[in-house]
């Protein structure tokens, strides 16, 4: 497995924002089905990061979206501006993409670029362990490993701050453990919103058992087995999902197909269905509701 720079085209992108409401109908007070289903897309979004897959600038495109769907009422800039110019989005997504290898870290520094009064800060780490500090940055033996440690935030000019951070040691990271076969694994990532020092959203995820990734390409690859352990910190509020047979194809950075069974600390239980590029249905208990992945894209 050898991670793929991403020579990524300039992007066009619009979100609308309805009009600002109040703080008692915040975005973020939507059901526990649209907020862990969302965590689960950002671990299937991630793993084709680490797998070389992805690109610099979904990443930066997505981490957006999940900020604008948590804190609308407090980022107002005009997101239609997204349709360019062209030379914001350049300096954001193209200049400031993924370093070369050095080290046997591969580093996506932000570099405190600008889109649309969103500034984006910190840096994406894929730290390569294959045994030999020779800057190859290639996974080819059985044992070796790639590490993926987010550390950044992305601020609008009104105060709200979405942040990304390893609560562990590690963050996630993949193992091939045999020719095509690989164990994710996360120790803590944890997402953040906050505004003028309020918390809007606050998750962790974890593995509480490594997930199986089968096939080193987007291609073909398959997630099956193992648990994420998703926690809301404002409430104490968990589920825990198991993938089966959920599958990539080469157009799109998360799953096109497969499951995910959900067991919660309130004793619900039940599945996202995965029906397209980014898009699902999570039916919990007798509540179902189709959910849109922020960290999945069509590319």
């Amino acid at each position: 497995m050898k991670l793929l720079n991403s020579g990524a085209a300039i992007f066009l992108f619009a979100i609308t924002l309805s009009g600002c409401k109040g703080t008692s109908e915040n975005k973020n007070t939507v059901s526990i089905q649209e907020n862990a289903a969302h965590q689960i897309g950002d671990v299937m979004a991630s793993v084709d990061e680490v797998g070389g897959s992805g690109g610099a600038y979904s990443m930066a495109l997505s981490e957006q979206k999940n900020f604008v769907r948590l804190a609308p009422e407090h980022f107002k800039s005009n997101w239609s501006s997204f349709l360019l110019p062209r030379a914001e989005a350049a300096s954001c997504f193209l200049t400031n993409t993924w370093g070369s290898c050095s080290q046997n870290e591969i580093v996506r520094d932000f570099a405190d670029c600008n889109i649309g009064g969103a500034v984006f800060s910190g840096t994406v780490t894929l730290s390569f362990a294959d045994g030999t500090l020779d800057n190859t940055c290639t996974v080819d033996s059985d044992g070796d490993s790639i590490s993926r440690v987010p550390d950044f935030a992305i601020s609008s000019s009104q105060g709200a701050v979405y942040a990304v951070t390893k609560t562990g040691t590690i963050g996630q990271r993949i193992t091939r453990t045999s020719a095509g076969i690989f164990a994710f694994s996360n120790d803590g990532i944890r997402r953040t919103v906050t505004y003028q020092g309020s918390a809007l959203a606050d998750f962790t995820t974890t593995t509480t058992t490594d997930l199986v990734v089968t096939g080193a390409q987007r291609n073909g690859r398959i997630l099956n087995g193992g648990t994420i352990h998703v926690v809301n910190n404002l409430t104490s509020a968990s589920c825990d999902f198991s993938p089966a047979a959920v599958a990539w194809n080469s157009s799109c950075n998360c799953p096109v197909s497969g499951s995910w069974s959900a067991t919660c600390s309130d004793g619900k239980s039940g599945d996202i269905e995965i029906t397209a590029c980014g898009e699902g249905t999570f039916t919990l208990g007798e509540s179902s509701e189709s959910v849109v992945f922020d960290r999945c894209l069509s590319l």
